[in-house]
């Protein structure tokens, strides 16, 4: 049995473990249902600024630790801890599922999640991928959407909405599908479909893909201030509590 402990960065919870997706195919071989959260600093720093979202995370059965902010605060506290970026967690799961264990892809823009479901099926031999739709839909078509999951029977949902919409439409649906593990993906379909590029392994390695999304999308500047707010506000909690 994996083994999962708990940590916190600025009162938000973080797992730790050394097998994540181990973990997970254990959750769902029992059928659980389970909401994922990949925290990193950006989502850390807004969950400070709308108590809704501290308490979606705080009720996470699993927050893994997404971000080189999140490691780095950890690290600060004397915990060991990898980085688990939630792009690669879903990349590992997915051949680890039976051929019975649905697939279920919500969110990006037109097109973009039909394109990943054609290269995954392609790509894992095992995989069912039982339904997809693009992000691109109105709340009156929430029911349709919802009935379309029910009726897929997926196990895993993956939703790519950007945060913190993924995350509150997480929280409504998932009594819904009880048998579901749900993860919110952001912008990994695009990626996952060749629609943009992910950042180079020197730069992930070397805790900079923040900057090449900056790079790839300066109009994201403002958000980017997000991280140096994170750092002040772990490094003046640390203190606080020294």
């Amino acid at each position: 049995m994996t083994v999962l402990t708990k940590n916190s960065v600025l009162g938000l919870p973080v797992h730790l473990s050394l097998d994540y997706r181990g973990w997970l195919v254990e959750q769902l071989q029992q059928g659980q249902s389970l909401h994922v959260v990949t925290l990193n600093a950006e989502m850390a720093m807004l969950a400070r600024q709308e108590p809704p979202l501290a308490q979606l995370i705080q009720q996470a059965d699993l927050v893994i630790p997404d971000g080189a902010g999140v490691v780095w605060a950890l690290g600060l506290k004397g915990a060991r801890v990898d980085r688990c970026p939630g792009i690669e967690l879903v990349e590992g799961l997915l051949p680890r599922l039976t051929p019975d264990q649905g697939v279920y892809l919500l969110g990006a823009g037109p097109g973009v999640v039909a394109k990943v479901a054609q290269q995954w099926q392609t790509r894992f031999e095992n995989l069912q991928v039982v339904g997809y739709r693009d992000g691109y839909f109105q709340t009156g078509e929430e029911p349709l959407v919802l009935a379309e999951l029910q009726r897929t029977r997926p196990v895993l949902v993956l939703v790519g909405l950007g945060v913190p919409k993924q995350e509150y439409l997480i929280q409504r649906w998932r009594r819904a599908l009880p048998q579901a593990v749900w993860i919110g993906v952001g912008g990994s379909f695009d990626v996952w479909a060749g629609t943009k590029e992910r950042a180079p392994r020197l730069f992930r390695e070397n805790s900079l893909e923040w900057l090449y999304r900056l790079y790839q999308e300066p109009q994201r500047w403002r958000r980017m201030l997000a991280l140096p707010q994170f750092a002040l506000q772990v490094l003046f909690t640390r203190g606080v509590s020294d």
